[in-house]
């Protein structure tokens, strides 16, 4: 039954635009779906809530024409549908905007838009320009046509990708996490957007962990779990956050952490004048000036694309550092030199569990080797019995759930798969622990567990942490760096609130203006 509607709701429609029936999948043993049926509406905002490896991506994949169910039925509008591709999927209206944008950067917001749209529009850019201008006031989308992609913020690019959708004719758009790498100023711009799109009878489906956005903007809630629909209700029937999370995970979740005082060391890492980035004419990072001790958190936060990705992988020495100093609890190296520079008791956690961090088609063994294979390798040869119950080891320390050591890491859910990289990291007792991302499209379960072992690395590290979540941020860091256009603007203390208020204007680059 769809929820209570008001007065001025748009008419209901004779058919639901979106049917999902049954719908199974299934990657050798492992049921990715199993037969599971969703209902969405016209001027509708459906949630699809579920921990990692619940199936929610394959289940969407499945309807953007990326995967083919095994069993069920897709209906669009009261008529069946099969896709074998998302082309064919967006021929039927279907569309969706990935974690991941998939936008040329070097190309201008047209010129994406018109490779995507194809034929005539190729051809007539001034044509698409004006058109993009169109969709975009009558959506809110505020959007450049002539602007280049490599120079818009996250929120912006994605704005771009829900214009594509758009312009190829999408009535049924589906987000998943779309929130996850935006600002917090980024999150209102896009839930205004979602919501003039339900205005206009289109039928949004999102994918998100964040539960209070799902009680928040969402009209229905479908939760899956281990493959299965184990509810479907409304935010006003959902019972709150916490009924939310016992559903997704199966068992009661405790939102607040524990966090022990720690009392800090000696300083593990300090940066001076550190500038760089992959385009020598355009630092990534300017002049950034850090202190880390032992024993606290340092939260790094600023709006995607601002330089802190580039930031971690300079001190990883994946991206070069060009200038200023840097030091592992001594003498300070110059910045050229970093990226071929000794760092002991750096370890490195990346964004991208999935491509940088692992390789999927690897065992678990493998990738826990990836970064310890010294440790295991004795007069040029390697001791798998020894690496293999280290695996083991970790496995059971840090609850990642596998079926064993032999198992492909690219078949882990990615609260799983991050864990693992953590445990490799850690079981290395580093002085320095670099995460970027760490809980980035993880349900409140794994997220739990994350924060706990970053806790817990405190007791022999310095932990920088770069995120985009500010709780993550206030719950787990002593202090924080705001980071605008390369740049670090202040560094602010979490227990002062004066200070804690000053962390979002500053990421808005608003008091750097002034």
């Amino acid at each position: 039954m769809r929820p209570a509607e008001s007065p001025d709701a748009p008419p209901a429609q004779p058919h639901p635009a979106l049917e999902l029936k049954g719908i199974t999948k299934r990657f050798g043993p492992n049921v990715a779906n199993d037969a599971v049926s969703l209902t969405a509406h016209a001027g509708e905002i459906h949630a699809l809530l579920g921990e990692n490896g619940a199936g929610k991506s394959t289940l969407m994949s499945i309807l953007s024409g990326r995967y083919h169910p095994d069993a069920g039925e897709i209906v669009i509008d009261g008529k069946p549908a099969r896709f074998a591709s998302p082309a064919d999927a967006l021929a039927r209206g279907v569309g969706m905007v990935h974690q991941r944008f998939m936008l040329v950067e070097a190309f201008t917001v047209a010129e994406n838009i018109a490779l995507a749209a194809g034929g005539p529009a190729l051809l007539d850019l001034p044509g698409e320009a004006r058109r993009i201008r169109e969709l975009s006031g009558r959506f809110g989308l505020k959007a450049r046509p002539e602007a280049l992609v490599r120079d818009l913020s996250m929120g912006e690019r994605q704005r771009v990708e829900i214009l594509k959708l758009l312009r190829l004719g999408a009535r049924v758009l589906i987000f998943d996490e779309p929130t996850s790498v935006l600002a917090p100023t980024e999150v209102a711009g896009l839930h205004e957007v979602l919501k003039t799109l339900r205005r206009e009878m289109r039928t949004i489906v999102f994918i998100t962990h964040k539960l209070e956005e799902a009680l928040d903007l969402s009209d229905r809630i479908s939760i899956l779990r281990r493959g299965r629909l184990v509810s479907r209700t409304t935010p006003a029937e959902a019972g709150g956050k916490a009924n939310l999370a016992r559903l997704m995970v199966g068992r009661e979740v405790i939102f607040a952490i524990d966090k022990p005082p720690v009392a800090p060391g000696d300083e593990v890492l300090k940066l001076q004048g550190f500038t760089g980035g992959p385009d020598p004419a355009r630092p990534a990072f300017r002049e950034v000036d850090l202190s880390l001790r032992r024993g606290e958190v340092l939260a790094v936060v600023g709006v995607a694309g601002n330089g802190q990705t580039e930031l971690t992988e300079a001190l990883a020495g994946l991206c070069p550092a060009r200038a200023g100093t840097a030091a592992l609890g001594g003498a300070p190296v110059e910045a050229r030199h970093w990226a071929r520079a000794p760092k002991p008791g750096l370890a490195y956690v990346p964004e991208d569990r999935h491509h940088e961090g692992s390789i999927p088609p690897l065992s678990l063994t493998h990738n826990f080797l990836l970064t310890r294979l010294g440790d295991f390798t004795r007069r040029m040869v390697l001791d798998w019995t020894v690496s293999r119950k280290a695996t083991l080891e970790a496995m059971e320390r840090f609850d990642i759930r596998a079926q064993a050591p032999e198992q492909a890491s690219g078949e882990l859910s990615g609260g799983n798969l991050q864990k693992l990289l953590l445990a490799r990291e850690l079981s290395r007792r580093p002085s320095v622990l670099v995460v970027n991302q760490p809980t980035q499209g993880l349900d409140v379960g794994a997220s739990e567990d994350v924060w706990k072992s970053l806790l817990a690395a405190r007791e022999h590290a310095g932990v920088l942490l770069v995120t985009g979540e500010l709780t993550e941020a206030l719950t787990l860091a002593d202090r924080v760096a705001v980071m605008f256009e390369g740049r670090v603007l202040a560094v602010l203390d979490v227990a002062d609130p004066d200070q804690v208020a000053r962390i979002c204007p500053l990421m808005a680059g608003v008091e750097f203006c002034r």
